[in-house]
């Protein structure tokens, strides 16, 4: 009977534990070199709409590999790398950086529907 409490405790423990910790991880559609546009910059959008433009972004290519970097949301889906001219375009993702937060960055690949994954803690 001790053997069955000692084991059912285990088992709690360790589904307690499991989720205590959670991560929140989104795919990464595109990567940008992005610059800072001067104040009052502006361009012709959809339907032939004029709109301020913030940030001025074209498409780029990045190594693969694994990164711990530190990101800042600069608009919907949109998140800086510190101290780079690198963006991350994502999909769905809902986390708030308005100051810089640590994140890891998966690159995979420069091609397809996803480029990698992007985990906030």
């Amino acid at each position: 009977m001790t053997h069955i409490k000692t084991i059912t405790l285990c088992l709690i423990f360790m589904m307690v534990t499991s989720f205590a910790y959670a991560e929140s991880s989104y795919d990464i559609l595109e990567f940008y070199s992005v610059i800072k546009a001067p104040s009052g910059t502006k361009a012709v959008g959809t339907y032939d709409k004029t709109v301020e433009v913030k940030y001025i972004l074209t498409p780029t290519k990045v190594d693969t590999g694994k990164y711990v970097v530190s990101v800042t949301k600069i608009g919907e889906n949109l998140y800086q790398i510190k101290d780079t001219d690198i963006c991350v375009e994502t999909r769905y993702c809902h986390e708030w950086a308005s100051y810089s937060k640590e994140v890891v960055v998966i690159i995979e690949s420069n091609y397809g529907y996803t480029k990698g994954k992007i985990i906030f803690d």
